[in-house]
């Protein structure tokens, strides 16, 4: 006669624990991916300031009155925003400040320190070159960059400034809204 071997067909004890480990680990790698991938936040970086929003690709630009600098309303949204070159020339381009001032050229060295070459066309006050070196300060300063050099020139070619800004600069020349 042949010796008749008996299966256990229940798992026991020792099944039970391996398997509520396995469910313990997978609950903790979902909740790490969940904490990882920030829970459904979108990554667009939007953010409120002064009832703006701001959102990745954008820049506040700042215009130019004759007593005040005023942020415009509503952001800018640049064409090629990894593109420094290409978005400066935008920035350049939209900036509303006063007639009485041009932007001839600008420089970008390797450190991304941005030099820009203006000139007055028409004699200009101290506080109208200061507001309107605020507001290009504040405008580009907004990209990605170093410093920022502007070199002034009167109406007739010669320099009368050549200074280094950064984007605190100009803190105090914002307009505050009541």
């Amino acid at each position: 006669m042949r010796n008749k071997v008996k299966y256990k067909t229940s798992y026991g004890l020792g099944f039970v624990r391996i398997y509520a480990s396995r469910m313990v680990l997978l609950l903790l790698a979902c909740l790490m991916l969940f904490a990882v991938s920030g829970c459904g936040v979108d990554g667009s970086k939007d953010s409120k300031v002064e009832g703006v929003v701001n959102k990745t690709g954008t820049v506040q630009l700042y215009h130019t009155t004759d007593v005040s600098v005023e942020p415009d309303p509503e952001r800018y949204q640049l064409m090629q925003p990894d593109n420094l070159s290409a978005s400066l020339d935008e920035i350049i381009e939209k900036i509303q400040i006063q007639d009485k001032l041009r932007i001839d050229k600008y420089l970008i060295d390797g450190d991304r320190n941005v030099t820009l070459f203006i000139s007055e066309v028409t004699p200009l006050t101290e506080e109208e070159l200061l507001l309107n070196k605020a507001a290009l300060i504040r405008s580009v300063t907004q990209l990605n960059i170093g410093n920022v050099i502007l070199v002034v020139s009167d109406e007739n070619g010669k320099q009368i400034e050549d200074a280094t800004y950064t984007d605190a600069s100009f803190y105090y020349y914002e307009v505050e809204k009541d």
